[in-house]
């Protein structure tokens, strides 16, 4: 077993059990990315879409210590990736983004 892989065991229990969804830590820090959308017009499909693109890379940013071709890592990865990418839609609180996300991007975009 390399030193890599045992390096990456705590993070990835952390994550298996925490599923990033407000469970706190006091031994572990989790990593965060801070996603600014204030240039975004959350009323329209465009804006939301980048919104949701923004999110999608910043949890693939925090979960890629995860990204790995060994078994069991990569479906932690794309667990840790869903989970963050639904915490993250949850906090910005928009009814457009959290209907563009549920549905795969399908939904219509309400004006408000």
């Amino acid at each position: 077993m390399s030193n890599r892989f045992i390096k990456l065991l705590p993070l990835a229990a952390a994550l298996a059990f925490s599923g990033y969804a407000g469970a706190s830590t006091t031994d572990i820090e989790l990593p965060s990315v801070v996603v600014k959308y204030g240039d975004l017009d959350l009323s329209t499909k465009s804006g939301v879409t980048s919104l949701h693109s923004r999110l999608r890379s910043a949890a693939r940013q925090v979960c890629s210590e995860l990204d790995s071709r060994v078994l069991g890592l990569r479906e932690e990865y794309e667990r840790c990736v869903k989970d963050a990418i639904t915490q993250s839609v949850a906090k910005v609180g928009n009814q457009n983004l959290s209907q563009f996300h549920r549905y795969g991007g399908r939904a219509l975009v309400a004006s408000n």
